[in-house]
């Protein structure tokens, strides 16, 4: 069901802290966002604790979590410091909300990534076990999170969240049931016919890519292009030991990895890291230059490609706000972009 690094991301950090779900609490809690329109992760949690009767409402972190998961499903933007406002989407969403309760709730969730893959998952097993589905599922996901551990996107590897027993029992479940998305039947469950609406037709397409502190997808995506790559291009204006680091732990995972082209700008600091890299790794290493680059492109002509505005630096990858496009499939006319740049940019000298 997870095909690659930057999907398995994309399901971790979209659902990251989010453990369980209570339909009154939610509604409950979306009536005081519209309320206030601009609110603080705090004043989200005192409301929680006070207002919902679950167990892990009151636990603390709630208003951070929930803060975080509305953000995802485009409901919240950020506003300043740790405040978050109602975005126009959100907006429109709420007014609705007050006509077909269900409705508007899968509306709210049918693009929830995590959920998608819940619902596909479930549909090709048919009727399936909790139990099973932390298995299988879970197991999925510890596969790629120890991968994206390794690489240095995850603090932590081996992690079966959100697929474990737990958060299935307490979260999917409920929120799938809620939404008349799945029947369930002593232990099993499978699909209604509104759930297989919901995943009919859905196939992997070009990724709109927002990010921001604590939420590391754009990363993920630049080391799944390279996971598999052969040739790869990198292009970043800047880069430092994030780029080294990356690249030697690619090529212990990558045994296709052979040479991989770098297009930045002529500075001292690139030089360097070139250098170190160049003495590190076995690969074929082409290090060009182009000084008035802007782009910030990771791409494999045969597989998928990321452009964004990070710069290939932790401080873009892990603490800045950036936004970017993943695309499973190399689009012809980014390929060209990636060859015309290579074109245009000079053979960097670095000894």
């Amino acid at each position: 069901m997870i095909s690659r690094l930057y999907y398995a991301a994309k399901v971790y950090f979209s659902s990251y802290g989010i453990a369980w779900f209570d339909v009154d609490t939610f509604l409950k809690l979306l009536s005081f966002i519209d309320s206030k329109k601009v609110l603080s992760t705090n004043e989200m949690d005192s409301f929680l604790k006070k207002n919902s009767q679950h167990p892990f409402a009151k636990t603390g972190r709630e208003g951070y979590y929930f803060a975080r998961l509305l953000w995802h499903l485009g409901i919240l933007v950020k506003s300043s410091g740790s405040r978050y406002k109602l975005s126009s989407y959100g907006q429109n969403l709420l007014d609705k909300l007050k006509g077909n309760r269900e409705n508007i709730l899968r509306l709210i969730f049918k693009k929830w990534y995590p959920l998608i893959v819940f619902l596909k998952y479930i549909d090709y097993k048919g009727s399936v076990g909790m139990r099973v589905i932390s298995s299988e599922l879970g197991g999925e996901m510890k596969h790629w999170t120890s991968i994206l551990h390794q690489l240095g996107v995850l603090k932590r590897g081996n992690i079966a969240k959100p697929y474990n027993k737990f958060v299935v029992s307490s979260l999917f479940i409920p929120l799938s049931l809620d939404l008349g998305l799945i029947d369930k039947k002593g232990n099993e469950v499978k699909l209604t016919k509104d759930g297989k609406e919901v995943i009919r037709d859905r196939v992997e397409s070009s990724d709109i890519i927002r990010t921001m502190p604590g939420d590391y997808t754009i990363y993920a995506g630049i080391a799944d292009v390279l996971y598999d790559a052969e040739e790869p291009v990198i292009v970043s204006p800047w880069i430092n030991g994030t780029v080294e680091k990356l690249i030697m732990l690619i090529g212990s995972i990558n045994e296709d990895l052979s040479k991989i082209t770098l297009v930045v700008r002529n500075t001292q600091k690139n030089r360097d890291v070139i250098k170190r890299i160049s003495k590190t790794t076995p690969l074929d290493v082409e290090c060009r230059y182009y000084q008035n680059l802007h782009s910030k492109i990771t791409a494999n002509y045969q597989g998928p490609s990321i452009e964004s505005s990070a710069n290939l630096l932790i401080t873009s990858l892990k603490r800045n706000y950036e936004i970017g496009t993943y695309y499973p499939k190399t689009p012809e006319e980014l390929a060209l972009a990636v060859e015309e740049l290579i074109s245009i940019s000079k053979p960097l000298e670095i000894f």
